[in-house]
């Protein structure tokens, strides 16, 4: 066993910036924790561990699926029919329940998914559903912003029907929503905020790719800013009709793709209501 351990090395080993070079550490901003998870999360950081050795794991006891395998790439013809220069925030529209809602962020800081009240109200949801949280969300003024509660909501995207657990917050936003790390992990996807979409492997085996909203990204930042920073509460939820079974994923896609001149270089009346 000695020759396969390098007792040379350190376990946290790396290239390490030089203390003179740092002024100070900037940490992540990170949703509520609980006593216990912070309790879990800490024995898993200090967990001794044996220095210098690889576990590799039998490939043939690996639980496989069409979506456990996969590749994922972004091409120059993404970004086609995008208005460029840009530095946007990916904005999406997801079917949530049974009801369309737009202006949803997709936020790979964010270790919370988050909810909007103003949405919450708007996708026929009341306080009583909620079930309560322990913790403060920390967002990056360090300032505590205690939610309401939590609730369980199905997403759809495309093929793929997520349960996730939204943090429901009585604050003014842009937008709707925020989709964090926990529904990209879980959806397996690939976010970006140049090609300004979203690329996932559906239930089939197929990639499948959901676009932004470049426009509706542009009018969220102009409203995030506007009256001295303080945001203008923006919804947009939609029920166009009740979806069976049968026409979800064929619904969502149609209503994901939205109207043609998404995507494309705003108009000059679009690009005046932004400044």
């Amino acid at each position: 066993m000695d020759r396969w351990i390098d007792r040379t090395k350190s376990p946290n080993a790396g290239i390490q910036p030089r203390a003179q070079d740092l002024d100070g550490v900037v940490h992540c901003i990170h949703g509520p924790m609980s006593k216990a998870q912070a309790n879990e999360l800490h024995e898993k950081l200090y967990r001794p561990t044996q220095p210098g050795v690889m576990v590799v794991q039998n490939s043939s006891k690996r639980k496989m699926d069409a979506r456990s395998t996969w590749e994922i790439r972004f091409t120059e013809q993404d970004l086609e029919g995008l208005s460029f220069p840009h530095n946007d925030a990916l904005v999406l529209s997801l079917q949530f329940q049974r009801k369309l809602v737009r202006r949803i962020l997709v936020d790979q800081g964010s270790s919370a998914e988050i909810l909007f009240y103003s949405a919450f109200k708007a996708l026929g949801l009341s306080k009583d559903q909620l079930t309560p949280v322990e913790a403060p969300l920390i967002g990056f003024t360090g300032i505590p912003v205690y939610p309401l509660g939590k609730i369980i909501l199905p997403v759809y995207a495309g093929s793929v029907k997520l349960d996730m657990e939204f943090i429901v917050v009585s604050s003014p936003s842009p937008y709707n929503a925020i989709l964090g790390r926990n529904w990209l992990h879980g959806m397996k996807a690939v976010a970006s905020t140049l090609h300004q979409c979203v690329r996932f492997i559906g239930e089939s085996g197929r990639q499948e790719t959901i676009k932004g909203d470049q426009v509706a990204s542009k009018r969220c930042f102009v409203n995030s800013v506007r009256g001295k920073g303080q945001a203008k509460e923006v919804q947009s939820i939609e029920v166009p009709e009740l979806l069976d079974e049968a026409t979800t994923e064929e619904k969502t896609r149609e209503a994901l793709q939205g109207p043609e001149e998404i995507g494309r270089p705003a108009s000059d009346r679009a690009v005046e209501d932004l400044v």
